[in-house]
């Protein structure tokens, strides 16, 4: 077995983590890949075109984040920085360094300008030293650190910003509080109503209910927890969770799978026991079936899908919503990176979104409303 720089003996039959994964493409000699191109579903509402690409490929990229005036995208990268770029000049414009040792940034996560507090431009970032730390970006200033003895994989804020929360190797999600950085409380189940498994790669705070937060692994088990109670809700069963691969959105449970079937998936929370939606995710004849590592709603409006894997390493977009009907459809697909998509996002204003990965580039995609065609009869 090879040990992976996130810390765990790797097994031929065991999922592969970012890290591992990105090692297996560096050691495999392939053809080098086509040109990277975003292919457009004709007669769709919406399209999407490439703006441009940041950073210099020199090292993967395992999250991404735009700020929330959507003037600059961070990388949480893994060779243990945080770069920052500036979307109007292209160029690097913040480097945050750790002053330790260097360890993979799992998740990046710009803290919201709702939040109590005087400073602004502040980064929370985890990483695979088991460290929870907050940044200035404009000064690239470290604020404050906490350290738990396990490995992290995620975090996340509430949308007030008034708590944070982070999850990895040791199963249990932590919940702080943002002003003094306490912790709040430890989600890991009863014995009547167990919590995790196995390893947490994503969690996400509802938009719509301060209570709710949602959790996902590699135990194939969705965690909906009642934060006051501290204990799950409800749980969605299957999806086999490797990334930042869940989201919320309203009523709706959106899961990506690191798995060749079956993939995305939607959830109707209203449902006592919710059963899965499958959205349609075709292969090309004769390429490698996608596995996501990341999926994610736009928070602006819910219309937009994004998601995105190793396997065929793509990324695509789908329109959630047809009226108010939830039917997705493909808009885009956005192909041949040379590495594994492990990180995607949507800009705050809900116009543009970003994909990175195993080959150090940030692509940076504008969304287009199509003109209405006129059709003139004589």
């Amino acid at each position: 077995s090879t040990q992976s720089t996130w810390g765990y003996n790797m097994q031929a039959s065991e999922p592969v983590t970012m890290t591992e994964h990105s090692k297996l493409e560096a050691n495999s000699s392939s053809e080098a890949p086509a040109e990277f191109k975003v292919e457009t579903i004709e007669g769709q509402q919406y399209s999407c075109e490439k703006r441009c690409d940041l950073g210099d490929g020199k090292r993967e990229i395992f999250s991404i984040r735009f700020d929330p005036h959507d003037k600059h995208i961070a990388a949480g990268c893994g060779d243990g920085t945080i770069r920052i770029y500036h979307l109007g000049s292209q160029k690097e414009t913040y480097l945050l360094q750790n002053p330790g040792e260097p360890m993979p940034i799992t998740s990046v996560r710009w803290r919201p300008h709702e939040a109590k507090g005087v400073s602004k431009n502040v980064l929370l970032s985890v990483n695979a030293a088991g460290q929870v730390q907050h940044w200035l970006s404009t000064s690239c200033k470290l604020l404050h650190t906490i350290v738990e003895s396990t490995m992290l994989c995620c975090a996340d804020f509430t949308i007030d910003g008034s708590m944070f929360g982070v999850g990895g190797d040791d199963k249990i999600v932590r919940l702080y509080d943002e002003v003094s950085k306490k912790q709040k409380a430890k989600l890991e189940g009863t014995i009547n109503s167990p919590g995790h498994t196995n390893r947490i790669f994503s969690i996400k705070f509802s938009k719509n209910d301060p209570n709710i937060v949602a959790s996902a692994g590699w135990d194939k088990n969705v965690i909906i927890w009642d934060i006051s109670a501290q204990e799950p809700k409800a749980k969605c069963i299957g999806p086999y969770i490797c990334g930042d691969s869940i989201d919320l959105i309203g009523n709706l449970l959106i899961t990506g799978s690191w798995r060749t079937e079956n993939q995305l998936e939607m959830w109707d929370m209203r449902e006592s026991k919710p059963t899965p939606i499958s959205i349609k995710w075709d292969n090309e004849p004769g390429a490698s079936p996608v596995k996501l590592y990341a999926c994610q709603a736009c928070q602006n409006n819910g219309k937009f899908l994004l998601a995105g894997g190793s396997g065929t390493n793509e990324a695509r977009m789908y329109n959630l919503f047809q009226d108010t009907n939830v039917t997705p459809t493909l808009l885009a697909t956005m192909k041949n990176m040379s590495r594994a998509c492990y990180t995607v996002d949507f800009s705050n204003q809900g116009d543009s979104c970003a994909i990175s990965g195993g080959d150090g580039l940030i692509r940076i995609i504008d969304i287009k409303k199509q003109e209405q065609m006129l059709i003139y009869s004589f």
